[in-house]
C-alpha cells in the first residue's frame, strides 16, 4: 500500500473533532471551557494538517532502508569503524574509578594488539559495508 501522506489520520483526527462538537452541541454547548476546549482542538487539529503537508515517508524511523542502515552503523560502530582503539576508560586498581588514557598499544574491539605494516605503522581496515549507498524507493 502507497504512503498516503497521513491521510489517514488526518481523516482521523477530524472525525474526533467532529465526534467532540456534536456532543458539546447536545450538551447544550458553548460554556467557557468547552468552546475553549473546543477551539483549542482545531487550532491543534488545523496544525497537524499543516505539517502532515510536508511529511516525507523516507525520514521515517520504520522504513527498511533505515533499518538496514542503522543496523550496519551499529556493527560498524561496535567494530570502531575499522579503525584501532587508542583511548580507553581503565581502572588502575579494582576500588578506582575509570579515567581515559591513552593505551600504550593500540587494540582492536576484541582487546588483541593492533596489526601493523613491516615499517611500524598501524594498518587501517577498510569495512566494504561502511560506504554503501543505500536507494530509496519513490
Amino acid at each position: 500500500m502507497p504512503w498516503m501522506g497521513g491521510t489517514e489520520a488526518m481523516k482521523e483526527d477530524a472525525a474526533k473533532l467532529n465526534d467532540f462538537e456534536q456532543r458539546a452541541a447536545a450538551m447544550g454547548g458553548a460554556s467557557g471551557d468547552v468552546a475553549q476546549l473546543l477551539e483549542e482542538m482545531r487550532n491543534h487539529t488545523k496544525a497537524l494538517e499543516r505539517q502532515r503537508k510536508h511529511e516525507d515517508p523516507r525520514l521515517s524511523f520504520t522504513t527498511p532502508e533505515y533499518k538496514e542502515f542503522s543496523r550496519k552503523f551499529t556493527e560498524n560502530f561496535k567494530k570502531n569503524f575499522g579503525k584501532p582503539i587508542e583511548w580507553g576508560m581503565v581502572r588502575r586498581y579494582p576500588w578506582s574509578t575509570p579515567q581515559l588514557v591513552k593505551l600504550d598499544v593500540p587494540i582492536d574491539p576484541d582487546g588483541n594488539p593492533w596489526p601493523r605494516d613491516k615499517d611500524g605503522k598501524l594498518i587501517e581496515k577498510e569495512d566494504p559495508t561502511l560506504h554503501q549507498t543505500v536507494n530509496v524507493k519513490d
